[in-house]
């Protein structure tokens, strides 16, 4: 039995620490409380009747007031968190529908359309690969046509070690004859005349 009287005395203690505070500061006791939560193994109802008992003994909470004026008090508290606790509850679950539904929208893609298969004579498959060919050396001959900008010799610059070196092109490379070259930190990127 003596253990118990240490458990009150250290209850009492700790929560006589806690009565000065300011309903503003809701968070400021939760690690207080927690640590006196864990010394009540059965839950919420055992850590209930301690503060009751603590109340009862310690305060005048059941007898400075009118018969019943306690009982007023404690259910409008609890009533107060328990609209609280429900508003958040359903904030929350609102918040997760929200979220599930914009990722089921996001994944749900217009459906691809198959590829078809479509069997050419033998004068289609000709004309066919006439026409892929012909828009290739129309490709090829336009960027033969279209020659690489060189770039630029540095003629003039403060540091004599720069003088006489290329420029730099837009994309941190060289532009040379028959081809060019751009690089970032992660990428290089070298495109060839044939």
């Amino acid at each position: 039995m003596s253990g118990d009287s240490d458990k009150d005395e250290q209850f009492d203690s700790l929560l006589l620490s806690t009565m000065s505070g300011d309903s503003d500061k809701d968070e400021q006791f939760d690690s207080l409380l927690l640590s006196i939560a864990q010394y009540h193994p059965e839950g919420a109802s055992q850590l209930l009747d301690t503060f009751v008992n603590f109340l009862s003994r310690k305060t005048d909470f059941f007898t400075g007031g009118n018969v019943g004026e306690w009982e007023k008090r404690v259910m409008s508290t609890f009533k107060k968190y328990e609209a609280i606790s429900r508003e958040a509850q359903e904030a929350e679950t609102k918040a997760r529908q929200e979220r599930e539904a914009a990722k089921k929208a996001k994944e749900k893609v217009e459906p691809v359309k198959p590829a078809e298969i479509v069997e050419l004579t033998d004068e289609e498959a000709e004309k066919l690969q006439k026409q892929i060919d012909a828009d290739k050396n129309a490709e090829g001959s336009k960027a033969a046509a279209e020659p690489i900008p060189l770039s630029e010799k540095i003629e003039d610059d403060e540091e004599e070690s720069e003088k006489g070196k290329l420029k730099p092109n837009a994309g941190n490379g060289c532009d040379l004859g028959k081809y060019r070259w751009t690089q970032t930190l992660q990428d290089i990127e070298v495109s060839s005349l044939f």
